[in-house]
């Protein structure tokens, strides 16, 4: 679907005008009407706009292809793939990012902008400031940054005052370490957290077995975003942590239940006292 199709049918789904669309843009009406026209394309720091006041995620707007690389974003085509962990060719991932089930080196976001933008720019005829703009809009939607992207976003001011930089620095540095089939495991550990967290609190028993399951699995689900098995104290200060922050609170209680994080973290106190 072209541009202009996307932006009518966002648009819509937003129930505005033209009109209402483009006062939140700062436009015209008529530069609107020539958008879905078709008769130009606004450039990327306007496409960013308009996602912004859309909600509608800037990949989506842009016209993407259907491959391109989950770390650098590039277009792939077959003979870029590059290889999961048996060896077997992945289209989620360029050979140069990606090879045999790990990332083929370690870099910042920043760092693949700063390497990648020239490039881009050479290759698109756009300009410099355009393709790191561009650049700085799509990667932290891909799958290799999307999680510390929104992490720093939703928590990292709050974390890196509790923890301290070089803590979260170091969990963020395990999450883009992390290959696709760990990454995957620890999402997949996560859904499972919530449904054992529905099981032990129909035994409303904080100390049952069931809890203690629980506890094990949450524990290791921390472990694996941190890059290593919180001590007894950090891992109580975070439980802790979760019940004065509502984001937590209605992570947890909203699947599960009313009181839900509650009980996490009386199983969790459960847990430490008996050890």
């Amino acid at each position: 679907m072209a541009f202009a199709e996307k932006l009518i049918a966002v648009r819509r789904a937003n129930n505005l005008t033209q009109e209402q669309l483009a006062a939140k843009l700062y436009v015209t009406r008529q530069a609107v009407s020539r958008w879905e026209r078709g008769e130009v394309t606004p450039g990327i720091d306007m496409m960013k706009l308009i996602a912004a006041v859309t909600g509608e995620p800037l990949s989506h707007l842009l016209e993407m292809p259907e491959h391109y690389c989950q770390s650098c974003g590039m277009i792939l085509t077959p003979d870029d793939y590059g290889t999961d962990a048996t060896g077997a060719t992945t289209d989620h991932y360029c050979k140069w990012c990606y090879d045999h089930g790990k990332y083929t080196y370690d870099t910042t976001m920043e760092a693949m902008i700063e390497d990648c933008a020239p490039r881009l720019a050479q290759n698109t005829g756009m300009s410099l400031d355009e393709a790191v703009s561009l650049m700085g809009a799509v990667l932290p939607q891909l799958e290799r940054w999307r999680s510390v992207h929104e992490n720093e976003e939703r928590y990292g001011a709050e974390a890196r005052a509790r923890y301290g930089d070089e803590a979260i620095d170091a969990a963020n540095e395990a999450l883009l370490d992390m290959d696709p089939e760990t990454w995957n495991d620890m999402k997949e550990l996560e859904r499972a957290i919530l449904g054992q967290l529905s099981i032990a609190m129909g035994d409303g028993d904080p100390k049952s077995n069931e809890a203690r399951k629980l506890v094990a699995m949450h524990r290791r689900w921390i472990g694996l975003n941190w890059g290593h098995e919180p001590q007894d104290e950090a891992y109580l200060g975070l439980a802790n942590g979760y019940l004065a922050d509502q984001r937590f609170v209605d992570y947890y209680d909203n699947p599960c239940g009313t009181g839900a994080t509650a009980f996490l973290v009386q199983a969790i106190e459960s847990s430490l006292t008996r050890a």
